[in-house]
């Protein structure tokens, strides 16, 4: 193997938050994973089935805005609008399928947004339009018997996410749109949510619309429209499976066996701002790695990692940089499997 170690997530008990470290993530031996296994005595089944569910339907709103977006005008590209409206969307699809899903469990998610703007007067456009999606969304899984939500009760849904977590019990973490300039280009994001058990990432579900169900090995390969999304899951010591979006068959997946650091090919993030290229590229010469990167943008990267797709993923945050827990979680677990 290229290496054997992946490092855990560093978590701030108190805040759930990651400490600020260089992250780097390779790919984890067999038997390595043959000994987390035989350690889980716990099933999250129900749980993994509503993630699942969330996630899937919180792609399918993403995608609605998405495609509106890249059908209008090139100056609305520039407006950040789209990226908020499907934020907040995806954020009320998740909270509400997970209580609706899990309605016996205690509830408790940290997310990335809070409702505090959409009630200000002046986005009450916007929030007409969020609500608007989020029944639609609902209703296309089957769930057009039911009472349409109001503007209040999406209101209600978003802040749910206001849980400030903590070392005990459980508790879900959501990124609603991991990847928010790759959402507004048209390229690669994904809805990352994952479940921590006693401070413990214990499941994750990344649904990545855009990214392609064959591999990728460059990015040409990343711009193809055609046969696009995937659903990768995954429920500690179970490994990880991928699917389409659409719900096809599931499909085990792997992580690279390359043991020769010449052939492997390693992922980093696709905007500079987030990570620095040019130490990526200094270590990854350092390892005899003769591929170019592979840049992506969002958790996607972790997906595609999962998969085999490449061996390595590097990412060393600029100065000041803090992760957030919601930017690894979900990534992490499909990973390490």
């Amino acid at each position: 193997m290229v290496a054997s170690i992946v490092r855990t997530l560093q978590l701030n008990p108190t805040t759930l938050s990651p400490i600020s470290r260089p992250l780097l993530f390779f790919s984890i031996p067999l038997q390595l994973r043959a000994v987390r296994r035989a350690s889980v005595s716990m099933s999250y089944n129900r749980q993994l089935a509503a993630a699942k569910k969330a996630a899937a339907l919180a792609a399918c709103l993403c995608q609605k805005v998405q495609k509106a977006l890249l059908q209008s005008d090139v100056q609305s590209k520039y407006d950040k609008t789209p990226v908020t409206v499907a934020d907040y969307g995806s954020q009320a699809v998740v909270s509400y399928i997970l209580e609706k899903e899990l309605p016996s469990m205690s509830f408790s998610l940290v997310a990335e947004e809070d409702s505090e703007d959409l009630r200000k007067e002046e986005a009450q456009g916007m929030l007409k339009r969020i609500t608007e999606l989020v029944n639609e969304t609902l209703a296309s899984d089957g769930m057009a018997d039911m009472m349409p939500l109001s503007e209040e009760d999406v209101l209600v849904a978003i802040d749910s996410g206001k849980s400030e977590g903590g070392p005990h019990g459980q508790h879900w973490v959501l990124d609603p749109i991991d990847g928010t300039k790759g959402f507004l280009r048209g390229d690669q994001y994904a809805i990352a949510l994952a479940l921590l058990d006693e401070g413990k990432v214990v499941l994750g579900v990344l649904a990545c619309p855009n990214l392609p169900l064959a591999a990728v090995a460059s990015h040409n390969q990343l711009i193809s429209k055609d046969d696009v999304g995937c659903l990768f899951y995954a429920h500690v010591g179970t490994g990880t499976y991928m699917q389409s979006l659409d719900g096809s068959k599931s499909t085990k997946v792997h992580v690279s066996a390359t043991e020769n650091p010449e052939e492997a090919s390693f992922f980093e993030s696709f905007e500079a701002a987030h990570s620095m290229h040019d130490l990526s590229g200094l270590i990854a010469k350092k390892l005899g790695v003769k591929a170019p990167p592979v840049r992506i943008d969002s958790q996607a990267k972790y997906g595609a990692l999962s998969r085999g797709d490449g061996a390595i993923y590097l990412r060393f945050p600029h100065k000041g940089y803090r992760e957030k827990i919601w930017d690894h979680a979900a990534g992490y677990i499909v990973v390490a499997g």
